[in-house]
C-alpha cells in the first residue's frame, strides 16, 4: 500500500496533466486549425491523466490493480501517440519515459523494466515500419503536428515533477534511515518482549512486494524463514499472499507450506503489512478465544468487497470519453463533415478499432469488478445467439481482415436464451476477439450454436496456437495468460469474464484445447421459453 503522501503527489501529476491537455485544447479552439480529429485524439490524451486521478484519490485506497491498469494506460496511450503523429520522427516518443517513471514512484521495479522495455520496443518497431513505408515518417494526420508539439512539452514537464518526486522521495527515505538506523527501529509487529519459540505464534513484517522484512516467534515448523523470505514460499500453494496483504485490516484462516493450518491476523500500515500467524493447536483455550472469529472473516471479506466495488463505479468516467472518441471516428469515416484526403482516410478506421478493443478492456476490468463486488444485476430475457453473433462478426470483421482471418457462424437458424443480452454479447466479444489474436492468417474462426435439451450452447472454434492444460487454468484465472500469450497483447481477462458471466447464469464454460491444434470453447447457457417466444415472433412477423 503506497504512503498518503506519495499517492496524493502522484495524483497532483496526473491533475496537472489533465490541466495541460486541456490548456492544448484550448489552444486548437483559439487557433485558425481546428481539425475535430485532433479533438478526439486530445480525448485519448486525457485518459492516463483521469485514470490516475480517480485511482489515487485520497478517498480510495490503492488496490493491487491499480499500479498495473494505470502503467499500461500511459503505455498504450503512447504506443497510439507514436503511430499518429509520424511515428519514429514523433516528438512523443518522450511519452514512453512517463510509464517506467509512474511505476518508480509506485515502487514497482519490476514493472519500471517492463514498461522501459515495451517503449523501447515499440520505438524501434515504429523506425522499422517508416523504413519499410507502413507508417509515414513525418505528420501521419493533418494538424497534429503543433498538437503534437505542445503535447511533447506537456510529457516533458510530467517526466521533471516525476523525476523530482522520486529524488525527493529517496532523499526523505536515506533522511529518514540517519535519523533512525535500521538496527534501532521498532516495528509495530516486533514486539518488546520476544515472542517465545514454542508460542505458536509468528510475527512477521512483510512489504508491500511480500517480501519479509523481519520474523519473531515460533517458525511453526516451517525449515527456513527470516528477513528475504518471500511470503509465497511461506504459504501453500492455494493461499495467495495477496489474501492477506490487502489495504485494509482482516484477519481469517489460511495453510502454510507445510500443510499446517494456521489463524492470521494482518494489519497494513504505509510501508508494508504487519501479520500475525496462530497455530491453533498450540494455544490453551484462553488464548483460542482470541483468535479470530468467523464473524470476523465475514467481516474482512465485505471490507475486500468493499474495496474491490470503486473499480465498479468508474464506468462512467472511464467509458465516456472513449465512446467520444470513437463517435468522432465514426463520424470521420463516414464523412459527415466532408470526405478526408484520400492520405488519411484510412486513419479513423484504425482510431475507431482501437477505440473499440480498448472499450472492451475497460468494459472487462469493470465488470470482473462488479462480479467480485456482487454488484451485476442481470437481466434476464429471451435473446437470439445467432442474431447476436452476427452482430459481433459485423463489429470485429476489420480486426479480423487486418489479422487475415475469417469470421464464419455455422448455426443457421435461431436459438434462444434466456440470458442477460448485453453479457451474451461480452461473451461472443471476448471469443471471438481471443480467436483472432492467436489465429494464423489465413485461417478462419468458426462461430455455432445449438439447442441441447434445456440448455443451449454457444462456442467458437479456431486453429490456432492452442493451450496446454496448465494453460488453460491460468487463462481463467483473472489477469493471468498461459504459455503461448506471451507477445501477443492483452490483460489477461477475457476468458475469466466469460467464465464469471457463465456462472451468473448458473451456467457453465467448456475450453478444449491442444497445442498447436487450436481451441474450443463454449459457453452453457439456459435455454428461453417456448411462451416467452412466441410473442416476439409475432411482433416480427
Amino acid at each position: 500500500m503506497l504512503p498518503q503522501k506519495q499517492r496524493q503527489r502522484l495524483r497532483i501529476i496526473h491533475l496537472g496533466w489533465l490541466a495541460m491537455v486541456v490548456a492544448v485544447a484550448c489552444s486548437i479552439l483559439v487557433s485558425r486549425e481546428r481539425e475535430a480529429l485532433s479533438f478526439a485524439w486530445l480525448g485519448l490524451a486525457a485518459l492516463p491523466g483521469l485514470a490516475g486521478y480517480l485511482l489515487l484519490g485520497p478517498d480510495r485506497l490503492l488496490n493491487q490493480f491499480a499500479p498495473s491498469f494505470l502503467v499500461i494506460t500511459w503505455t498504450v496511450f503512447a504506443a497510439f501517440a507514436l503511430a499518429l503523429s509520424g511515428a519514429a520522427m514523433s516528438p512523443l516518443a518522450v511519452l514512453f519515459v512517463i510509464a517506467p517513471l509512474v511505476a518508480l514512484n509506485l515502487d514497482n521495479s519490476n514493472m519500471a523494466a517492463e514498461a522501459s522495455i515495451f517503449g523501447a520496443g515499440a520505438y524501434f518497431v515504429a523506425i522499422l515500419l517508416s523504413e519499410i513505408g507502413i507508417l509515414p515518417m513525418g505528420e501521419a494526420v493533418p494538424g497534429f503536428s503543433n498538437v503534437a508539439r505542445l503535447l511533447a512539452f506537456a510529457a516533458l514537464v510530467t517526466c521533471a515533477l516525476l523525476v523530482w518526486y522520486l529524488a525527493r522521495g529517496r532523499e526523505q527515505s536515506a533522511a529518514d534511515t540517519d535519523l533512525f538506523p535500521l538496527a534501532e527501529v521498532s516495528h509495530p509487529a516486533k514486539a518488546t518482549i520476544p515472542v517465545p519459540a514454542d508460542s505458536g505464534v509468528l510475527l512477521l513484517d512483510v512489504t508491500p512486494d511480500g517480501m519479509i522484512r523481519g520474523a519473531d516467534g515460533d517458525r511453526l515448523g516451517l525449515p527456513a524463514i527470516g528477513a528475504g523470505t518471500l511470503l509465497r514460499d511461506v504459504l501453500d500453494a492455494s493461499t495467495p499472499p495477496a489474501r492477506l496483504l490487502g489495504v485494509t485490516a482482516m484477519a481469517g484462516e489460511a495453510a502454510l507450506a507445510n500443510g499446517r493450518r494456521i489463524a492470521f491476523c494482518a494489519t497494513p500500515y504505509d510501508g508494508g503489512t504487519h501479520l500475525a500467524l496462530i497455530d491453533r493447536q498450540k494455544q490453551d483455550p484462553a488464548q483460542e478465544a482470541k483468535v479470530p472469529s468467523v464473524d470476523a472473516e465475514a467481516r474482512a471479506r465485505d471490507a475486500v468487497r468493499q474495496r474491490t466495488a470503486f473499480f465498479a463505479s468508474l464506468g462512467h468516467d472511464l467509458k465516456t470519453p472513449l465512446n467520444a472518441i470513437i463517435g468522432y471516428a465514426d463520424m470521420m469515416r463516414h464523412g459527415v463533415r466532408g470526405p478526408l484526403p484520400e492520405a488519411y482516410q484510412d486513419y479513423p478506421a484504425i482510431i475507431h478499432d482501437s477505440g473499440q478493443e480498448l472499450l472492451l478492456m475497460v468494459e472487462d476490468m469493470l465488470d470482473l469488478a462488479r462480479a467480485d463486488a456482487d454488484r451485476y444485476r442481470l437481466e434476464p430475457e429471451p435473446v437470439d445467439l445467432s442474431a447476436s453473433a452476427n452482430s459481433v462478426i459485423r463489429q470485429l470483421e476489420n480486426q479480423a481482415e487486418r489479422a487475415g482471418v475469417k469470421l464464419r457462424l455455422k448455426a443457421d437458424e435461431e436459438v434462444w436464451a434466456q440470458a442477460d443480452a448485453r453479457a451474451v454479447r461480452q461473451i461472443w466479444q471476448n471469443l471471438v476477439s481471443n480467436a483472432i489474436k492467436y489465429s494464423d492468417s489465413g485461417s478462419a474462426v468458426v462461430l455455432d450454436a445449438e439447442t441441447s435439451g434445456n440448455a443451449v450452447i454457444l462456442s467458437v472454434a479456431d486453429k490456432g496456437a492452442g493451450m496446454s492444460e496448465d494453460d488453460v487454468r491460468l487463462a481463467l484465472e483473472p489477469f493471468a495468460q498461459g504459455g503461448n500469450a506471451r507477445g501477443v497483447k492483452g490483460t489477461g481477462l477475457g476468458l475469466a469474464v466469460v467464465k464469471r458471466f457463465a456462472e451468473l447464469h448458473g451456467g457453465q464454460i467448456d475450453i478444449r484445447s491442444t497445442l498447436g491444434k487450436g481451441t474450443r470453447v463454449s459457453v452453457t447457457l439456459p435455454r428461453a421459453h417456448d411462451a416467452d417466444i412466441e410473442p416476439m415472433d409475432d411482433a416480427a412477423q
